[in-house]
């Protein structure tokens, strides 16, 4: 949500590039959420959130999803429709997994988010079996842990100056001051 009140308050000024960062990149078959750091973290996070309107449901299922990858695999094929249809897909998976307690490492709550944001679903699908989103999702993870030094998300750019952590809208737009922008 953050980003998206810096894309609208400044435009084409300011590129914003989404990579992926799998915060689980290889399948955990014992990822477990209640009782755990996940749901500390989950709790956190709804807390640092709620100023923004954004509202997080804690997870009530047994199925913790438990790898990063096949969802952002699947916005990496919604980018292959357009841009457009990567944003779409991009905030459909947050809501899914945050509000709506869907598990977006499940094909079909993936697809059913991607029917959702009206995409392609022929082409959605044969590109999400073919496996070059996934490719590229893993491309770009391991891009930002050898190359930038990425350990956690949000992890963002301003230039040379990098931004750790889920910090409050106000702290990005004084690192932006900072860099001349208004």
């Amino acid at each position: 949500m953050r980003l998206r009140k810096l894309e609208e308050r400044f435009g084409d000024r300011l590129l914003v590039e989404r990579r992926s960062f799998a915060l689980r990149p290889a399948p955990d078959p014992s990822a477990k959420f209640r009782g755990t750091y996940r749901e500390q973290g989950w709790q956190r996070a709804a807390r640092l959130a709620a100023p923004d309107g954004v509202v997080f449901t804690m997870w009530q299922r047994d199925d913790f999803p438990n790898w990063s990858i096949p969802a952002l695999a699947a916005a990496k094929c919604a980018l292959f429709q357009s841009k457009d249809a990567y944003d779409r897909m991009h905030y459909a998976l947050f809501e899914a997994f945050f509000t709506r307690g869907m598990n977006i490492a499940n094909p079909d709550e993936i697809f059913a988010v991607a029917e959702e944001c009206q995409l392609d679903m022929e082409r959605f699908r044969a590109d999400y079996a073919a496996g070059e989103g996934q490719k590229l999702a893993i491309e770009e993870y391991e891009e930002a842990v050898n190359r930038f030094m990425v350990t956690a998300v949000p992890t963002l750019f301003f230039g040379q100056v990098r931004v750790v952590g889920a910090v409050p809208l106000q702290d990005y737009l004084q690192v932006l001051e900072k860099l001349g922008m208004r």
